[in-house]
């Protein structure tokens, strides 16, 4: 039989246990709360990280070992920035007078979405080297960051595009036909093999 003093001694230890465990949970979620203002007051929320291109960008608020990220992309001023440290940085934006992509599903062509990307064209910059021009993937990474769309990996991604001469362009992001090249300030993008 269980003496009295066994079983208030073992409902105390219950309690502290569970007052132990409340304790944990309550400084859990005040700490992560507060790395949460921390994030957001120093804006790495809006911060994206783009670690290789085949690869979907990665919040800096959730990347720790910051090494080997090739863009840094800032949703708040809707720059791309080369993480080269050269001193020989310049800023370029699009040559394009408007833009549209569509996502198509691989074995579907029917099942597609069209974005009209135009207010994210007139905002976004480009700080790089000239001789490190952005890919497409990258540019259409940083869109999606910027919007928040997020897209299976498998998806046919197209840009239809007119250009800075008024002329329509179509480009497959998948496909590497594209070279994208910087001159005075713009990023201009054309098929392999075309100035």
């Amino acid at each position: 039989m269980i003496s009295c003093k066994t079983r208030v001694l073992v409902q105390c230890i219950v309690l502290w246990n569970a007052c132990v465990e409340t304790y944990h949970k309550v400084t859990f979620r005040i700490s992560d709360f507060l790395f949460y203002i921390r994030d957001y007051y120093y804006g790495h929320h809006d911060t994206w990280l783009f670690v290789s291109e085949q690869s979907a960008p990665i919040s800096l608020n959730h990347f720790y070992n910051v090494n080997n990220i090739s863009w840094i992309y800032n949703n708040y001023s809707t720059t791309l920035d080369y993480t080269d440290s050269s001193v020989n940085k310049q800023f370029y934006t699009l040559s394009w007078l408007s833009a549209k992509v569509r996502i198509c599903h691989a074995t579907d062509k029917e099942d597609s979405i069209e974005y009209d990307i135009d207010d994210f064209l007139e905002k976004f910059i480009v700080t790089t080297t000239p001789d490190s021009p952005p890919s497409l993937r990258t540019i259409f990474n940083a869109w999606c960051a910027h919007t928040k769309h997020w897209f299976h990996p498998n998806r046919i991604i197209d840009f239809f595009i007119i250009d800075d001469k008024g002329e329509d362009h179509t480009f497959n992001v998948s496909h590497g036909h594209t070279t994208v090249v910087l001159k005075n300030t713009k990023i201009y993008v054309s098929k392999q093999g075309t100035p």
